[in-house]
């Protein structure tokens, strides 16, 4: 379905329609693409923080499991040497590096959400995208290659293990824009140790419970 660029004070709204691909159709206008883009991206920020404080608060979940924030990602992928130490530090210190046994990565790139999870003791990245693709895997690896390079380069752990890529099976979205749902569940079910069983069926479910809990919780920056 196409995004309309949401009005002022239609908070709800903007929040539902920001989730889809961050960049629409390819007939859409570039300024509408970018907004977008930038808007989408806030949004999957605010659900990182609100879980990453979930997770350090709350004894229900697994501490040595790590959900970057999607600047990281970005700023490798463009390629900004200036943020990328910038974001590294906000996000993977060496310290919650060696601590952590999961370090989950949200991406974007080529208008699509995907992730990267990075296994340390199996020394394996695991690829989950909700539209199996070559283009995404290529960008999966250009990210993984950059972000290993920069920890040799600056941590002085020595020359690291290879950490090989594996694509995981999961399920697809079809023709639809909503990726950045697909990727939401993906985190939610690794976070959670559960088995993933969204569907693109589900879609409109986990849509309006991933918006409830954003505008209705007390920490949300859309309220």
């Amino acid at each position: 379905m196409p995004l309309d660029q949401p009005k002022e004070g239609t908070k709800k709204r903007r929040v539902i329609h920001i989730l889809d691909s961050p960049e629409g159709k390819k007939s859409a206008k570039m300024k509408k693409a970018s907004y977008l883009h930038l808007e989408t991206i806030q949004v999957i920020d605010a659900f990182v923080i609100r879980l990453c404080n979930k997770i350090e608060t709350s004894d229900s979940y697994d501490r040595k499991i790590h959900v970057t924030r999607p600047w990281l990602a970005q700023a490798f992928l463009e390629g900004n040497l200036e943020m990328v130490a910038k974001r590294m530090k906000e996000n993977v210190s060496q310290q919650k590096f060696l601590e952590c046994e999961r370090i989950l990565i949200p991406i974007v790139s080529s208008g699509h959400w995907h992730l990267v999870e990075l296994v340390r003791e199996e020394t394996k990245f695991y690829h989950y995208s909700s539209i199996n693709s070559p283009i995404y895997t290529a960008d999966a690896v250009k990210f993984i290659n950059k972000f290993m390079s920069f920890i040799e380069s600056n941590w002085g752990l020595g020359k690291l293990e290879h950490h090989g890529l594996v694509s995981v099976a999961v399920p697809q979205q079809g023709p639809t824009l909503d990726c950045g749902i697909f990727m939401i569940e993906f985190i939610n079910s690794i976070v959670e140790k559960r088995s993933i069983t969204i569907s693109k069926g589900d879609c409109a479910k986990y849509r309006a419970r991933f918006c409830a809990a954003l505008l209705y919780a007390r920490d949300s920056p859309f309220l």
